[in-house]
Protein backbone atom coordinates (compact mmCIF):
# COMPACT_ATOMS: atom_id res chain seq x y z
CA UNK A 1 0.00 0.00 0.00
CA UNK A 2 1.53 3.31 -1.13
CA UNK A 3 0.58 5.58 1.76
CA UNK A 4 3.28 8.23 1.35
CA UNK A 5 4.99 9.05 -1.94
CA UNK A 6 7.13 11.72 -3.55
CA UNK A 7 4.85 13.90 -5.69
CA UNK A 8 4.73 17.30 -7.38
CA UNK A 9 2.27 20.11 -6.64
CA UNK A 10 0.23 20.50 -9.85
CA UNK A 11 -1.90 23.52 -8.99
CA UNK A 12 -2.22 26.14 -6.26
CA UNK A 13 -5.22 28.45 -5.89
CA UNK A 14 -6.37 30.71 -3.09
CA UNK A 15 -9.05 29.31 -0.83
CA UNK A 16 -12.20 31.27 -1.75
CA UNK A 17 -13.39 31.48 1.85
CA UNK A 18 -10.15 31.93 3.81
CA UNK A 19 -7.50 34.62 3.36
CA UNK A 20 -4.73 32.53 4.92
CA UNK A 21 -5.32 29.25 3.11
CA UNK A 22 -4.55 27.78 -0.32
CA UNK A 23 -5.91 24.75 -2.14
CA UNK A 24 -3.12 22.61 -3.60
CA UNK A 25 -3.62 19.78 -6.09
CA UNK A 26 -1.43 16.68 -5.85
CA UNK A 27 -2.32 13.74 -8.10
CA UNK A 28 -6.13 13.95 -8.11
CA UNK A 29 -6.39 15.13 -4.51
CA UNK A 30 -7.19 18.63 -3.25
CA UNK A 31 -5.37 19.60 -0.05
CA UNK A 32 -5.82 22.76 1.97
CA UNK A 33 -2.55 24.32 3.14
CA UNK A 34 -1.27 27.57 4.60
CA UNK A 35 -1.21 30.50 2.18
CA UNK A 36 1.97 30.56 0.03
CA UNK A 37 3.39 27.44 1.69
CA UNK A 38 3.70 25.67 -1.67
CA UNK A 39 4.00 26.65 -5.30
CA UNK A 40 3.39 24.78 -8.55
CA UNK A 41 6.23 22.37 -9.29
CA UNK A 42 7.30 21.88 -5.67
CA UNK A 43 8.51 18.38 -4.90
CA UNK A 44 6.75 17.20 -1.74
CA UNK A 45 5.66 14.16 0.22
CA UNK A 46 1.99 13.37 -0.15
CA UNK A 47 0.34 11.30 2.59
CA UNK A 48 -2.87 9.67 1.40
CA UNK A 49 -6.16 9.26 3.24
CA UNK A 50 -6.34 6.21 5.52
CA UNK A 51 -2.66 6.57 6.43
CA UNK A 52 -1.42 6.47 10.03
CA UNK A 53 1.40 8.72 11.23
CA UNK A 54 4.12 7.34 13.52
CA UNK A 55 4.87 8.65 17.00
CA UNK A 56 8.08 10.29 15.75
CA UNK A 57 8.74 13.85 16.85
CA UNK A 58 8.58 15.26 13.31
CA UNK A 59 5.09 13.78 12.83
CA UNK A 60 3.45 15.29 15.90
CA UNK A 61 2.45 18.49 14.09
CA UNK A 62 0.45 16.41 11.61
CA UNK A 63 -0.70 13.68 13.96
CA UNK A 64 -2.54 16.09 16.25
CA UNK A 65 -5.06 16.58 13.45
CA UNK A 66 -5.13 12.88 12.49
CA UNK A 67 -4.84 10.86 15.70
CA UNK A 68 -6.42 7.70 14.34
CA UNK A 69 -5.93 8.06 10.58
CA UNK A 70 -5.74 10.67 7.85
CA UNK A 71 -9.24 11.35 6.53
CA UNK A 72 -11.22 13.90 4.53
CA UNK A 73 -12.08 17.13 6.31
CA UNK A 74 -14.09 20.13 5.22
CA UNK A 75 -12.47 23.50 5.88
CA UNK A 76 -14.52 26.59 5.12
CA UNK A 77 -16.82 24.62 2.78
CA UNK A 78 -13.96 23.07 0.77
CA UNK A 79 -12.91 19.43 1.06
CA UNK A 80 -9.31 18.58 1.90
CA UNK A 81 -7.95 15.05 1.48
CA UNK A 82 -4.55 13.86 2.60
CA UNK A 83 -1.60 15.87 3.86
CA UNK A 84 1.24 17.55 1.97
CA UNK A 85 4.58 17.59 3.78
CA UNK A 86 7.53 19.75 2.68
CA UNK A 87 10.96 18.13 2.82
CA UNK A 88 12.01 20.82 5.31
CA UNK A 89 9.57 19.44 7.90
CA UNK A 90 11.53 16.19 8.12
CA UNK A 91 14.69 15.41 10.08
CA UNK A 92 17.76 16.46 8.09
CA UNK A 93 19.02 12.92 7.56
CA UNK A 94 15.70 11.88 6.01
CA UNK A 95 15.32 14.96 3.83
CA UNK A 96 18.87 14.45 2.54
CA UNK A 97 18.09 10.82 1.76
CA UNK A 98 14.97 11.53 -0.27
CA UNK A 99 15.91 14.77 -2.02
CA UNK A 100 16.97 12.88 -5.16
CA UNK A 101 14.10 10.38 -5.12
CA UNK A 102 11.96 10.27 -8.24
CA UNK A 103 8.33 11.37 -8.35
CA UNK A 104 6.09 8.47 -7.41
CA UNK A 105 8.61 6.70 -5.18
CA UNK A 106 7.16 5.20 -2.01
CA UNK A 107 8.60 6.58 1.24
CA UNK A 108 6.05 5.06 3.63
CA UNK A 109 8.49 2.64 5.21
CA UNK A 110 11.24 5.25 5.51
CA UNK A 111 8.87 7.59 7.36
CA UNK A 112 7.17 4.82 9.36
CA UNK A 113 3.83 5.78 7.87
CA UNK A 114 1.44 2.83 7.73
CA UNK A 115 -1.99 2.06 6.31
CA UNK A 116 -4.96 2.07 8.65
CA UNK A 117 -6.45 -1.36 9.20
CA UNK A 118 -9.73 -1.75 11.12
CA UNK A 119 -9.44 -3.87 14.27
CA UNK A 120 -9.40 -7.57 13.42
CA UNK A 121 -12.13 -9.63 15.12
CA UNK A 122 -10.76 -12.01 17.72
CA UNK A 123 -12.76 -14.98 16.42
CA UNK A 124 -10.61 -15.39 13.32
CA UNK A 125 -8.46 -18.48 13.16
CA UNK A 126 -5.78 -18.05 10.51
CA UNK A 127 -4.73 -21.03 8.42
CA UNK A 128 -2.01 -19.30 6.40
CA UNK A 129 -1.21 -16.76 3.70
CA UNK A 130 -3.45 -16.20 0.68
CA UNK A 131 -2.96 -19.26 -1.57
CA UNK A 132 -2.37 -19.66 -5.32
CA UNK A 133 -1.22 -16.08 -5.79
CA UNK A 134 -4.65 -14.67 -4.95
CA UNK A 135 -4.02 -10.96 -4.23
CA UNK A 136 -5.16 -8.84 -1.31
CA UNK A 137 -8.47 -7.13 -2.11
CA UNK A 138 -7.72 -3.47 -2.59
CA UNK A 139 -9.34 -1.07 -5.04
CA UNK A 140 -7.31 1.93 -6.19
CA UNK A 141 -8.77 5.32 -5.38
CA UNK A 142 -9.57 7.39 -8.45
CA UNK A 143 -7.42 10.25 -7.14
CA UNK A 144 -4.31 8.08 -7.51
CA UNK A 145 -4.88 7.64 -11.24
CA UNK A 146 -3.79 10.01 -13.99
CA UNK A 147 -6.51 11.39 -16.24
CA UNK A 148 -5.10 9.20 -19.01
CA UNK A 149 -5.72 6.14 -16.82
CA UNK A 150 -9.34 7.00 -16.06
CA UNK A 151 -11.78 5.62 -18.67
CA UNK A 152 -13.52 8.91 -19.39
CA UNK A 153 -16.07 8.53 -22.17
CA UNK A 154 -16.36 4.76 -21.68
CA UNK A 155 -19.39 2.84 -20.48
CA UNK A 156 -18.98 1.77 -16.87
CA UNK A 157 -20.96 0.03 -14.13
CA UNK A 158 -21.21 1.63 -10.70
CA UNK A 159 -21.67 -0.47 -7.56
CA UNK A 160 -22.31 0.46 -3.95
CA UNK A 161 -19.25 -0.03 -1.74
CA UNK A 162 -20.10 -1.85 1.49
CA UNK A 163 -18.24 -0.86 4.66
CA UNK A 164 -17.62 -4.35 5.97
CA UNK A 165 -14.93 -7.05 5.92
CA UNK A 166 -13.31 -8.50 2.82
CA UNK A 167 -14.42 -12.14 2.54
CA UNK A 168 -13.52 -14.37 -0.41
CA UNK A 169 -13.87 -18.03 -1.33
CA UNK A 170 -11.80 -20.06 -3.78
CA UNK A 171 -11.96 -23.34 -5.60
CA UNK A 172 -8.92 -24.81 -7.39
CA UNK A 173 -9.97 -27.02 -10.28
CA UNK A 174 -6.82 -29.18 -10.53
CA UNK A 175 -6.16 -29.64 -6.82
CA UNK A 176 -9.88 -29.85 -5.93
CA UNK A 177 -9.41 -27.55 -2.95
CA UNK A 178 -11.88 -25.09 -1.44
CA UNK A 179 -11.14 -22.36 1.07
CA UNK A 180 -12.27 -19.23 2.87
CA UNK A 181 -10.27 -16.01 2.82
CA UNK A 182 -10.14 -12.79 4.78
CA UNK A 183 -8.41 -9.79 3.27
CA UNK A 184 -4.87 -11.03 3.90
CA UNK A 185 -5.11 -14.65 5.04
CA UNK A 186 -6.75 -18.00 4.47
CA UNK A 187 -8.93 -19.03 7.40
CA UNK A 188 -9.63 -22.38 9.01
CA UNK A 189 -12.90 -23.62 7.59
CA UNK A 190 -13.84 -25.53 10.73
CA UNK A 191 -13.80 -22.42 12.96
CA UNK A 192 -17.13 -20.57 13.09
CA UNK A 193 -16.91 -16.80 12.55
CA UNK A 194 -18.31 -14.02 10.35
CA UNK A 195 -16.25 -15.29 7.42
CA UNK A 196 -16.80 -19.03 7.51
CA UNK A 197 -20.48 -18.78 8.46
CA UNK A 198 -21.22 -17.50 4.96
CA UNK A 199 -20.25 -20.87 3.50
CA UNK A 200 -23.30 -22.61 4.95
CA UNK A 201 -25.47 -19.48 4.80
CA UNK A 202 -25.25 -19.38 0.99
CA UNK A 203 -24.20 -23.00 0.24
CA UNK A 204 -21.05 -21.56 -1.29
CA UNK A 205 -18.83 -24.65 -1.29
CA UNK A 206 -21.30 -26.69 -3.34
CA UNK A 207 -22.10 -23.85 -5.75
CA UNK A 208 -18.50 -22.84 -6.29
CA UNK A 209 -17.35 -26.44 -6.74
CA UNK A 210 -20.04 -27.13 -9.33
CA UNK A 211 -19.18 -23.94 -11.20
CA UNK A 212 -15.46 -24.75 -11.15
CA UNK A 213 -16.08 -28.26 -12.47
CA UNK A 214 -18.51 -27.10 -15.16
CA UNK A 215 -16.10 -24.56 -16.64
CA UNK A 216 -12.90 -26.36 -15.62
CA UNK A 217 -11.46 -23.23 -14.02
CA UNK A 218 -9.84 -22.20 -10.76
CA UNK A 219 -11.34 -19.03 -9.36
CA UNK A 220 -11.95 -16.93 -6.30
CA UNK A 221 -15.25 -15.16 -5.75
CA UNK A 222 -14.55 -12.02 -3.77
CA UNK A 223 -16.97 -10.10 -1.64
CA UNK A 224 -17.80 -8.27 1.56
CA UNK A 225 -19.22 -9.58 4.84
CA UNK A 226 -21.48 -7.15 6.65
CA UNK A 227 -23.94 -6.97 9.51
CA UNK A 228 -24.10 -6.85 13.28
CA UNK A 229 -20.65 -6.78 14.86
CA UNK A 230 -18.85 -5.75 11.65
CA UNK A 231 -17.50 -2.18 11.30
CA UNK A 232 -19.92 -1.04 13.98
CA UNK A 233 -19.78 2.70 13.61
CA UNK A 234 -22.82 4.92 13.90
CA UNK A 235 -22.78 6.13 10.30
CA UNK A 236 -22.50 2.63 8.76
CA UNK A 237 -25.96 1.40 7.66
CA UNK A 238 -24.71 -2.12 6.87
CA UNK A 239 -23.61 -2.68 10.48
CA UNK A 240 -27.28 -2.60 11.52
CA UNK A 241 -28.37 -5.35 9.10
CA UNK A 242 -28.56 -9.08 9.65
CA UNK A 243 -25.23 -10.71 8.87
CA UNK A 244 -24.66 -11.44 5.21
CA UNK A 245 -22.26 -11.38 2.26
CA UNK A 246 -22.24 -9.82 -1.21
CA UNK A 247 -19.96 -10.60 -4.17
CA UNK A 248 -18.03 -7.78 -5.84
CA UNK A 249 -15.49 -9.44 -8.15
CA UNK A 250 -14.12 -12.68 -9.57
CA UNK A 251 -10.40 -13.49 -9.69
CA UNK A 252 -9.26 -16.05 -12.27
CA UNK A 253 -6.44 -17.93 -10.53
CA UNK A 254 -4.72 -19.56 -13.51
CA UNK A 255 -4.83 -16.37 -15.59
CA UNK A 256 -3.81 -14.24 -12.60
CA UNK A 257 -6.33 -11.53 -13.39
CA UNK A 258 -9.76 -10.23 -12.49
CA UNK A 259 -12.68 -10.88 -14.81
CA UNK A 260 -13.77 -7.45 -16.02
CA UNK A 261 -16.92 -5.90 -17.46
CA UNK A 262 -17.76 -7.71 -20.69
CA UNK A 263 -15.92 -10.89 -19.63
CA UNK A 264 -17.71 -14.24 -19.55
CA UNK A 265 -16.83 -14.53 -15.86
CA UNK A 266 -17.67 -10.93 -14.88
CA UNK A 267 -18.94 -11.25 -11.32
CA UNK A 268 -22.52 -10.30 -12.22
CA UNK A 269 -22.65 -13.26 -14.61
CA UNK A 270 -21.06 -15.64 -12.12
CA UNK A 271 -23.29 -14.56 -9.25
CA UNK A 272 -26.41 -14.94 -11.38
CA UNK A 273 -25.52 -18.48 -12.43
CA UNK A 274 -24.54 -19.45 -8.87
CA UNK A 275 -27.56 -17.69 -7.35
CA UNK A 276 -25.42 -15.62 -4.98
CA UNK A 277 -25.97 -12.02 -3.84
CA UNK A 278 -23.88 -9.13 -5.18
CA UNK A 279 -23.19 -5.59 -4.10
CA UNK A 280 -25.94 -3.26 -5.31
CA UNK A 281 -25.72 -2.08 -8.92
CA UNK A 282 -26.29 1.69 -8.75
CA UNK A 283 -25.84 2.57 -12.43
CA UNK A 284 -25.22 0.31 -15.42
CA UNK A 285 -23.61 1.24 -18.75
CA UNK A 286 -23.26 4.90 -17.85
CA UNK A 287 -20.64 7.14 -19.47
CA UNK A 288 -17.85 8.07 -17.07
CA UNK A 289 -17.28 11.81 -16.70
CA UNK A 290 -15.58 14.03 -14.10
CA UNK A 291 -19.04 15.18 -13.01
CA UNK A 292 -20.06 11.58 -12.36
CA UNK A 293 -17.05 11.10 -10.09
CA UNK A 294 -17.82 14.35 -8.28
CA UNK A 295 -21.41 13.23 -7.82
CA UNK A 296 -20.44 10.23 -5.71
CA UNK A 297 -17.39 11.84 -4.11
CA UNK A 298 -18.84 15.18 -2.98
CA UNK A 299 -22.36 15.97 -4.14
CA UNK A 300 -24.29 13.08 -2.60
CA UNK A 301 -24.48 12.53 1.14
CA UNK A 302 -26.76 9.50 0.88
CA UNK A 303 -27.74 6.72 -1.50
CA UNK A 304 -31.16 5.14 -1.12
CA UNK A 305 -31.74 7.37 1.90
CA UNK A 306 -28.66 6.19 3.82
CA UNK A 307 -25.02 7.28 4.21
CA UNK A 308 -22.65 5.36 1.93
CA UNK A 309 -18.91 4.71 2.09
CA UNK A 310 -18.51 5.13 -1.65
CA UNK A 311 -18.89 3.31 -4.94
CA UNK A 312 -16.73 1.07 -7.13
CA UNK A 313 -16.52 1.72 -10.86
CA UNK A 314 -16.09 -1.34 -13.08
CA UNK A 315 -15.06 -1.06 -16.73
CA UNK A 316 -13.60 -3.28 -19.44
CA UNK A 317 -9.97 -2.95 -18.36
CA UNK A 318 -10.15 -2.42 -14.63
CA UNK A 319 -11.87 -0.88 -11.64
CA UNK A 320 -11.40 1.87 -9.08
CA UNK A 321 -13.20 3.28 -6.07
CA UNK A 322 -14.74 6.64 -5.30
CA UNK A 323 -14.81 7.35 -1.56
CA UNK A 324 -17.63 9.58 -0.37
CA UNK A 325 -16.10 12.51 1.49
CA UNK A 326 -19.12 13.06 3.73
CA UNK A 327 -18.98 9.46 4.98
CA UNK A 328 -15.20 9.41 5.31
CA UNK A 329 -15.11 12.59 7.37
CA UNK A 330 -17.54 11.08 9.89
CA UNK A 331 -15.88 7.70 10.37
Amino acid sequence: MRDATIEVVKEVINHPNADRLDICTVLGYKCITKRDQFKVGDKVIYVRPDSVFPDSEWAQEYKKYSQKRVKAVKLRDIWSEGIIIPFTALPKEISETIKDYHVGEDVSELLWISHYEPPTPTDISIKGELPYGIPVTDEERWENLDNSELPYGELVDIFLKIDGQSNSFYRHFVEKTFGVLGRKHELKLEISNNYTNNVSRYDIERKLTEFSEKYRISLSIRGESYGIGIQSIKINPHSKLSNGWAMFSVYLIDERRYARKGDQFYFLNVAKEMDLPTVKLVEENVILTPDLIKKYSEDLKELYGKPFEGVVVQYSKGSFKIINKHYDSNK
